[in-house]
């Protein structure tokens, strides 16, 4: 039967037995397909060498791989390159710390409180189960490199083992959004489309405990499926997940010895919507049943827009096909170069501490029990010099590989390091220097990320993919009203009631890094530290909330203040006016005017607020009045609240006012300037010592004189007027007496 017409059964409207064959002629098919089967002895082939088991070879036969054999002398080391460009890939994939954003459908209030409240239960979401959710991501990650493409599949989950829809086709309101990596051993999927989205129909075929069907379908699951499918799907398990990594064992490809005949295939089909079923199509078979059928998708179809439940990440795009390439392809033949140098080395090693015995006849070995009378034996070489020619016997060390030998490994290690965009293994987390700053690092490392830059958008995009399927579930299924807590600043946790209706529609998703300023630790701080000794981000000192989110990022969170007890017991007195546990709060009772006084009446009693920290309290206080949460509160907590807060107010204006005025220096009140000259010289020279001038007691003082200085200056203009006088008469005299 051709793949047209087992499609066109399959949307029809057929009974179950022949829905029944046409799901199952679906999977064998695609199953049997030419490229289909290159792609996973493909795929084999790199999970094996990512294993360390390198020393392999195909046989045509089985169809499978087996270890080469070689007799047992022959040492078969591995420096495992793959495993390690695997983990580089992975890391600069989740390296990148993206932070959701929710886009409100518009501007409106509640249009914004609702996308904030979706960027809340994403990250609820993620830190469900004990954090599952980050495992499924490494796992998709690592398929990138090794498979070229990975899988993740978002569905409703129920905890307790209950199929997610009910009997009308409908999931049950109680589930949860689970997520799971799906290996693309387990895909199958349309011929057409080069894209997930363009596909008309996919499928997942697991193996399940024939119990645990059973008990989830209520029904009794006979025999039924293909054998060889069955067989096949056994060994690709036992092959792929149950490789030793002892190399002393070979890779046990057989199935028939596996003590697993409970297992059974199970099937399921998804097709996208058509014009007989709008809402899409959702088929589970297994063994001779068809176990449900929906005639809808897993994700609810919306006004047209429709979503299937595994979302595809792809490493390499391939044009016109689906399948991407695998990093790891590339890095097969250095490896092998490389395996084959480490086996020569270990081999020529050996020989090295084994000399070599070269003679040109027959020789033998005498054990000489003493030599020269010193107690020593030894084994002599014993030959016929007759028949040797007069030639005898030498003996050689081992002859060392050639440096070219060494040479040409590290040329194969460059080789691979350029090949997977990695030089000098800085994505490892090598540093270039014992003296490299994190902001070097992080320049080299973003460098040679800039050819993975494609590879990390194209990652960002799927994840942003999965992340709007897990809110239309949420959507969907959790119509109950819910408690999401999620971590908030420093080590304080954020509760929010939530419940379907709250999303508003506002399921438009895009990721933002969260911070691209560094991608290492150290590079984050130098930037910080710069930014802080500079003044950009503020007063740290005084700014606590600042000062908390610093201390987080250099990993001090667990770091206390001396004020966090009473920001602590403020935040707690919060949660009790709202909940109305209103017994062990100070509660007063406003004036007419709605102020609170001293002689205010008391209503409810608080023995520990006198020990508050007032201005703490009122701070706190106010935030919670001023936050868009507070408008939701009834009115007789908003009453409370807006009357404790007060009270704490008043007692900040108290305290400032019963605060004794500080003593005044009388030294700020008086011109220095013009008291200065009317000191005497050693309260001058005191002044001078203050201001830490070391004043010559000798010297001329240059100011306003003195009144003595005064008289002395007019003494001597006397005295030079004289001195004048008495000498303009002398040559008077003198010109007289000449005439």
């Amino acid at each position: 039967m051709k793949l047209a017409e087992i499609y066109q059964k399959i949307k029809g409207k057929v009974d179950d037995k022949e829905l029944l064959a046409a799901t199952n002629t679906l999977f064998d098919t695609s199953q049997r397909d030419y490229t289909r089967m290159m792609m996973e002895r493909i795929w084999f082939r790199n999970v094996l060498y990512y294993l360390g088991e390198q020393y392999l070879e195909y046989v045509k036969s089985s169809q499978s791989f087996r270890r080469r054999i070689l007799p047992d002398f022959i040492p078969t080391p591995v420096s495992n390159e793959i495993r390690e460009y695997c983990r580089s890939v992975k890391a600069m994939l989740l390296n990148q710390k993206m932070v959701v954003k929710v886009a409100p459908n518009s501007m409106d209030k509640d249009d914004i409180k609702a996308a904030e409240l979706g960027e809340t239960l994403l990250q609820y979401l993620d830190l469900c189960n004990e954090g599952e959710f980050h495992d499924e991501k490494e796992k998709t990650a690592l398929s990138l490199p090794l498979f070229g493409i990975g899988f993740l599949r978002t569905f409703p989950f129920m905890d307790n083992d209950q199929w997610v829809f009910d009997k009308d086709g409908n999931p049950i309101t109680t589930g949860e959004v689970g997520t799971e990596s799906v290996v693309p051993f387990q895909v199958f999927v349309d011929f057409l489309g080069d894209r997930i989205s363009k596909k008309r129909w996919i499928g997942i075929q697991t193996l399940k405990s024939k119990e645990w069907v059973e008990d989830i379908f209520k029904q009794k699951i006979a025999g039924g499926e293909n054998v060889s499918a069955t067989d096949y799907t056994k060994r690709l398990m036992k092959m792929v997940g149950q490789v030793s990594p002892w190399k002393g064992v070979g890779i046990d490809t057989s199935s028939n010895n596996m003590d697993d005949e409970d297992l059974v295939l199970f099937r399921e089909i998804e097709m996208k919507p058509t014009k007989a079923y709008p809402q899409g199509r959702y088929i589970i078979a297994c063994g001779d049943r068809i176990l449900k059928r929906y005639d809808r998708l897993p994700i609810l179809t919306e006004e047209g827009k429709w979503f299937y439940s595994l979302t595809d990440f792809h490493f390499d795009f391939l044009p016109g096909c689906f399948w991407s390439d695998a990093g790891v392809n590339n890095l097969i033949s250095p490896q092998n170069t490389i395996n084959e140098i480490d086996q020569a080395l270990s081999i020529n090693r050996k020989g090295l501490a084994r000399p070599r015995l070269f003679s040109p006849g027959e020789t033998g070995l005498k054990r000489v029990d003493e030599v020269g009378g010193l107690g020593i034996g030894m084994l002599m070489i014993k030959y016929d010099p007759l028949l040797t020619g007069n030639q005898k016997p030498t003996i050689e060390d081992g002859t060392p590989l050639p440096q070219q030998v060494l040479e040409e490994r590290s040329i194969q290690r460059t080789v691979i390091q350029d090949v997977s965009g990695d030089p000098k293994n800085i994505l490892r987390g090598q540093s270039p220097g014992s003296k490299a700053s994190g902001i070097m690092v992080d320049i080299l490392r973003e460098t040679a990320e800039k050819g993975h830059y494609p590879d990390v958008d194209r990652y960002v995009r799927a994840m942003t993919r999965v992340n709007k399927k897990r809110l239309l579930i949420a959507k969907e299924i959790m119509t109950e009203e819910r408690i999401l807590k999620v971590a908030g600043r420093g080590n304080k946790w954020k509760i929010t009631k939530f419940k379907a209706a709250d999303l508003r529609n506002n399921t438009d998703i895009r990721m933002e890094l969260d911070s691209g300023l560094a991608s290492t630790n150290a590079g984050k701080m130098d930037i910080l530290l710069d930014f802080a000794q500079r003044g950009i981000l503020g007063n740290v000192a005084e700014d606590k909330e600042l000062k908390q989110e610093l201390l987080r990022r250099a990993g001090l969170s667990g770091f206390t203040e001396q004020e966090d007890p009473d920001v602590k017991r403020a935040e707690y007195e919060n949660s009790l006016i709202e909940s109305g546990e209103v017994q062990s709060i100070m509660v007063v009772e406003p004036d007419e005017t709605g102020a609170i006084s001293a002689k205010s009446q008391v209503l409810n009693h608080d023995p520990f607020f006198k020990y508050d920290n007032h201005v703490i309290h009122y701070e706190q206080h106010r935030r919670c009045i001023m936050s868009e949460a507070f408008s939701e509160w009834d009115e007789r907590s908003k009453k409370i609240m807006i009357s404790h807060a007060d009270t704490h107010h008043m007692q900040v204006v108290e305290a400032e006012k019963n605060r004794p005025a500080e003593p005044h220096d009388p030294r700020e009140f008086v011109q220095m300037d013009k008291l200065y000259p009317l000191l005497s010289r050693k309260e001058q020279m005191q002044i001078l010592k203050e201001l830490n001038i070391i004043p010559d007691a000798e010297a001329t003082v240059v100011g306003m004189p003195t009144v003595q200085d005064k008289l002395k200056q007019e003494e001597d203009a006397n005295d030079r007027k004289d001195e004048k006088s008495k000498r303009s008469d002398e040559a008077g005299a003198k010109k007289s007496k000449a005439s």
